[in-house]
């Protein structure tokens, strides 16, 4: 179709953004959230207490089999996932294959069952292969051994609290339920913010964590520089991000063609209608959906 690919090379980093406008018309940023959020607790840089998302990204970024020739972590017998998503469910599942369903692998969450926002298949299958859940709890420090890695982890017993006067509900902690576990390894999978690099290097305007702020019609603060997706809003689905890249090239395309008042769905005239085989015959006889 003529795209051109580039690889290896970091924008602000191997090439400013504003050489990009140089050579470019307009700039559609989509890099994602990575910034991970973390725990600020005692004991948080102990060895063994690591980033689920880095330890995901080690096992598979070279292929499984070359991480097994050349493994990085030493997991030990307890592993605890700190977690309520999808994400924590990947770790957990990643960690009891490659302690070959030896290690005693649990998922510590803050709401109950009902409370996580996991896909429920996901859920079930972490299940039957073997990992474990304990459910309203949040960790409270890390304590170690006399080399500085993680043996134990103090956990706050939580409870959902009355509504207050807006109707809101809160995790809270109960008094005097603390209890200990057992940790070799931890993995923290809370979450992700946008990823703010690039944001950070050119000056671009942000929002919330450091996302992006952007118009209506995904404009940034910087003239022909766009931007869509999990670095606008943080992380969320896949198929939300698809959307919001898809609506995003859409608004580039109409300000290259200054399209100011003649709005035209692409997904529309070529899914919608079915006319994308048409378009690929080079036919024209498109019909547009009603407004």
């Amino acid at each position: 179709m003529g795209v051109k690919i580039i690889t290896q090379t970091k924008i602000g980093k191997d090439i400013t953004l504003y050489q990009l406008l140089e050579e470019n018309d307009a700039v559609l940023i989509t890099t994602g959230s990575k910034d991970t959020a973390n725990l600020t607790i005692p004991g948080i840089n102990l060895e063994g207490v690591l980033s689920g998302y880095e330890f995901l990204e080690t096992v598979f970024s070279e292929g499984l089999e070359s991480y097994l020739i050349n493994p990085k972590y030493n997991l030990g017998n307890d592993i605890i996932v700190i977690g309520g998503g999808d994400t924590s469910l990947d770790c957990a599942r990643t960690a009891l294959r490659l302690t070959e369903g030896k290690g005693n692998v649990t998922v510590l969450c803050l709401h109950s069952e009902n409370g996580l926002h996991v896909d429920p298949i996901m859920l079930e299958e972490a299940k039957e292969e073997g990992v474990k859940f304990r459910f309203l709890g949040q960790a409270k420090c890390f304590e170690s051994d006399n080399k500085g890695h993680v043996i134990e982890t103090i956990i706050d017993s939580m409870v959902m609290s009355a509504p207050d006067q807006s109707g809101k509900r809160h995790m809270e902690i109960i008094p005097n339920k603390e209890f200990k576990m057992p940790s070799s390894t931890v993995l923290i999978a809370i979450g992700r913010g946008p990823n703010s690099f690039l944001q950070k290097k050119a000056g671009i305007k942000t929002g919330k964590r450091n996302s992006i702020a952007i118009t209506s019609d995904y404009r940034t603060s910087i003239k022909g520089v766009f931007a869509a997706g999990d670095v606008t809003s943080g992380e969320t689905l896949i198929v939300k991000a698809m959307q919001k890249g898809r609506e995003g090239a859409q608004r580039v395309h109409e300000y290259l063609m200054d399209l100011k008042d003649n709005h035209i769905s692409f997904y529309q005239q070529y899914y919608t209608q079915k006319s994308y085989d048409k378009m690929l015959e080079g036919k024209t006889d498109f019909t547009l959906p009603p407004d």
